[in-house]
């Protein structure tokens, strides 16, 4: 597909199934995917590099892009569910659109903080609202492009794709047993769904905003001087 049409293609699509549907391929294959569409997040656009407190040789994850993202695949979406359920987490239709992900990617960007300003703690999730600044702004600009480009790999490759917002995914318990640092904002969570999709039984909700507020004289307009 030409890149105009894969981005007209892209769409939202919010899965919601009754029960855990098995893995539509080898996980050899979905690994592979996956790895191709990580492949793409890296080369996004990025203006600066994130702060040396999230780098350093004791960092797990050190590169200096200003985002990282974290692959649920299958067996361990189930356990995460698993894990809300034993702990009274209320997963709502996150639970359904969960049975029916092949896998989950989060993605969470890397704030900066200027030296003596703290950004306001809470006690449920990570330390927001953050500090207004302009390499916070081409942060998340960052990482909202890198998530763009796995978006549209996925689509690319014929898999039907959903980023949420996350819900209860950033909340501080379910970020602890996922170990993803309270440092790190969550900037959504990325569903990736069989690609035969249309062809099982689920109810399949449609983004409500795709064809509202798009015709181009509503949100652009060429300069004269």
């Amino acid at each position: 597909m030409l890149i105009d049409e894969i981005i007209k293609a892209r769409k939202t699509q919010k899965v919601l199934a009754n029960e855990a549907w098995a893995i539509s391929e080898s996980v050899e294959s979905l690994n592979n995917t996956i790895n191709e569409l990580l492949d793409l997040a890296a080369v996004a656009p990025c203006h600066y590099a994130c702060e040396p407190k999230y780098l350093g040789d004791d960092k797990e994850l050190n590169s200096l892009r200003p985002y990282r993202f974290y692959v649920v695949d299958k067996q361990h979406i189930e356990l995460l569910t698993k894990y809300a359920e034993q702990n009274n987490i209320q997963l709502n239709k996150l639970k359904n659109m969960m049975h029916a992900a092949d896998a989950l990617l989060m993605a969470t960007w890397l704030p900066s903080t200027s030296e003596g300003v703290k950004a306001v703690e809470n006690i449920n999730n990570e330390a927001i609202p953050f500090e207004g600044s302009l390499t916070n702004m081409e942060h998340i600009a960052a990482a909202s492009t890198a998530v763009q480009n796995v978006l549209l790999g996925a689509t690319s490759r014929g898999i039907p794709n959903y980023w949420s917002s996350g819900g209860v995914l950033r909340e501080k318990v379910l970020r602890n047993y996922l170990n993803i640092s309270l440092d790190e904002i969550f900037l959504g969570a990325l569903f990736l769904y069989p690609k035969d999709l249309e062809e099982r039984e689920a109810l399949i909700k449609k983004g409500a905003l795709r064809d509202r507020g798009n015709k181009k004289n509503t949100f652009s307009k060429w300069v004269r001087l």
